[in-house]
């Protein structure tokens, strides 16, 4: 079943956008808190952040995603306790609980399986969120698409309680959390958006204790050797176009089924396509058995968000995403290098 959500009309500021969050925040009792499909250290670090969070303030916490949690991000504190969203075991308790809390997701859409049984509820929703161009579905958006992630929006959310209550409520475990969204998010601290504010909030969670070593070890060295098979066969697909502006990559369903690998382990893997000399901008095509999946990467002000648009996705300007169930995996490749051309004959 496919589901429309209109754009929002009207998107408040952040600090008024907050203040409604944080009216529904004091007046949930218990809650689910959910996030996109194929969720990643932004996403998953923003919702455990969040959870900790609000137990400390005594409201009964369920976490439930479209999607089972990534191997290299299970080191994450209450990671274990997010389950998988099932209609016939779940439907019941996202019906009961007062509130909804969708995180680094602006539509129902991006937590594909759970959209009927979100809308079907009776419950409270509430956006927190960075990226553009929200749905028009819940009661309140707390969004600024300047902010490095979500997990800096969380963090936020932890001060202005913090100052509000009189309470110390960053502990170890929600720093670490909100670090991993970050730095995840921020490409380790290299994307234009990891300015001096951005130092300041990884400098209070160091003062909580997070490791930056532990962290970055957990999610970045801890690969199975399949994973490394799939990157080498990965990389043998690297394409330039457009005078070399343009590189493409391709993930084929036989070259998971060979390496003995899923949509999980290819993660991170677009990144590369940035890095070769005189690459303005990335893509990596990924033939799932359904649908093709489409990441999108560029440097400057190159908007690949624009170009997943084109797709039905979305993003930010420098990285963004997309699927199709009416392309091939080819005719993906060839859709990519035909839209680029008029952003990258610019540079």
């Amino acid at each position: 079943m496919n589901f429309t959500f209109p754009p929002l009309q009207h998107i408040p500021s952040f600090d008024a956008g907050l203040q409604d969050f944080l009216r529904i925040v004091d007046e949930s009792k218990e809650c689910c808190i959910c996030t996109h499909i194929n969720s990643d250290g932004d996403s998953l670090g923003s919702q455990l952040g969040l959870k900790l969070l609000l137990e400390q303030r005594g409201t009964k916490v369920w976490c439930m995603n479209p999607s089972h949690v990534p191997e290299n991000l299970r080191f994450l504190p209450e990671s274990a306790s997010i389950q998988v969203f099932e209609e016939s075991r779940h439907t019941e308790l996202l019906a009961k609980v007062d509130t909804i809390f969708v995180l680094d997701g602006n539509s129902p859409a991006r937590m594909r399986g759970m959209e009927a049984a979100i809308m079907a509820s009776p419950a409270r929703k509430a956006v927190l969120d960075h990226h553009q161009e929200p749905a028009e579905f819940a009661h309140a958006y707390a969004i600024d698409t300047d902010a490095c992630s979500t997990a800096e929006l969380v963090f936020r959310l932890v001060r202005v309680l913090e100052t509000r209550e009189g309470s110390k409520y960053l502990t170890k475990n929600i720093a670490e959390a909100l670090y991993t969204g970050i730095m995840t998010d921020t490409g380790n601290f290299r994307f234009p958006r990891t300015d001096s504010d951005v130092h300041r909030i990884i400098a209070e969670f160091l003062d909580a204790g997070v490791e930056p070593f532990t962290v970055y070890d957990n999610v970045f060295n801890q690969n199975p050797m399949n994973r490394a098979r799939l990157l080498g066969a990965t990389l043998a697909t690297m394409q330039t176009y457009h005078n070399g502006k343009l590189c493409i990559m391709l993930v084929t369903h036989e070259m998971m089924r060979s390496t003995e690998t899923n949509v999980d382990h290819i993660e991170g893997f677009v990144e590369q396509s940035l890095g070769i000399q005189g690459v303005e901008m990335g893509a990596l095509v990924v033939e799932l058995p359904d649908q093709v999946k489409m990441s999108l990467r560029s440097k400057g002000s190159l908007p690949v968000n624009k170009m997943a648009a084109h797709f039905g996705g979305g993003g930010h300007i420098n990285a963004a995403g997309c699927r199709s169930t009416t392309h091939s995996a080819a005719e993906a490749v060839q859709e990519i290098i035909r839209i680029s051309k008029e952003y990258l004959k610019k540079v």
